[in-house]
């Protein structure tokens, strides 16, 4: 459930309406701000102290070092998302006390966070631990979504937790009708979806799924508009670039911790160019081989 944090110094915020509908988005509008940048963040499972640990990792130290190089980014991006499981377990009032404390230098230096809940998250107490920080606009009922405009691009953050399901998501008929009107109503720019969970088009009908469930019906929303250009996701705590039906899907690397301890950990700097997205791993180790990958992906046309 995406839930948009403003930043705490003075910034330009904008507002919109579709069909009656306002989604909440924010960008950062000084001089010194690059319009063009977004800063994606996935995963940080901050605990209920500073001192928990996962895979032998600190997760609120982890978060605290990539909230410091976001706030020290030169130019400031126009954003981040951190695109779900801001919490470690099951989303405790503690746990967001914590994380939000950790992710202040960001919205201090004037970066507006675009904040999205996954598997291990728990709406009701992420809400009442901060009420304050959350969009007014509710265009979708039980759910919050956002847009985010920019200048070359349409960011659009999903939310796909599923309460039914400790590990899955699922986005149902209500936000992907919403989606589409959105979407149509903005066909002028390459739009880029941000869902917390992973593709699976062999979701179980009984059961419980493993990414989002009703993904044979999310799908084509993305697929039959070919202004929609890229689906970004986290969940699996991997790094990872694809491509389905001239969409690339960049899976974001895990803040808080691996599954693999081969694998990279930290955030992607984005870049979007008039014909695409410059991508680069900022890994927490700089010195793992993949800190410092880059990519450059083109748009499919259309």
């Amino acid at each position: 459930m995406p839930i948009s944090l403003l930043p705490t110094r003075r910034t330009a915020l904008v507002s919109a309406g579709v069909l009656a509908l306002r989604p909440t988005f924010a960008l950062a509008a000084e001089s010194d701000a690059d319009p063009h940048r977004v800063a994606l963040l996935s995963d940080p499972h901050i605990g209920e102290t500073t001192e928990a640990k996962d895979k032998d990792c600190n997760m609120a130290d982890r978060l605290k070092a990539v909230v410091a190089e976001v706030a020290k980014l030169t130019p400031r991006p126009a954003c981040a998302v951190v695109n779900g499981d801001l919490a470690h377990k099951t989303g405790t009032a503690a746990e967001y006390k914590l994380f939000a404390a950790l992710v202040e230098p960001v919205r201090a230096a004037g970066v507006p966070l675009h904040l999205g809940l996954g598997n291990h998250d728990n709406f009701t107490r992420f809400a009442e631990g901060l009420e304050k920080l959350r969009p007014k606009d509710k265009p979708v009922e039980g759910k919050q979504v956002t847009v985010i405009e920019m200048p070359r691009a349409n960011l659009f953050v999903l939310d796909s937790f599923d309460p039914k399901n400790a590990v899955g998501g699922i986005l149902g008929a209500t936000q992907l009708k919403w989606l589409a009107a959105e979407l149509d109503a903005r066909k002028t720019k390459p739009a880029v979806v941000c869902v917390h969970h992973p593709l699976q088009f062999d979701a179980p009908k009984s059961g419980r799924a493993n990414g989002i469930a009703d993904t044979t019906d999310f799908w084509p929303v993305l697929k039959d508009r070919a202004w929609v250009k890229a689906f970004v996701f986290g969940h699996t705590h991997t790094w990872r670039l694809a491509e389905r039906d001239g969409i690339h899907l960049i899976n974001l690397p895990a803040i808080g911790y691996p599954f693999a301890k081969t694998e990279v950990s930290g955030w992607v700097d984005a870049h979007f160019t008039e014909k695409g997205v410059k991508l680069e791993v900022r890994a927490l180790d700089p010195k793992h081989a993949k800190h410092g990958d880059k990519a450059e992906l083109t748009w499919r046309k259309g």
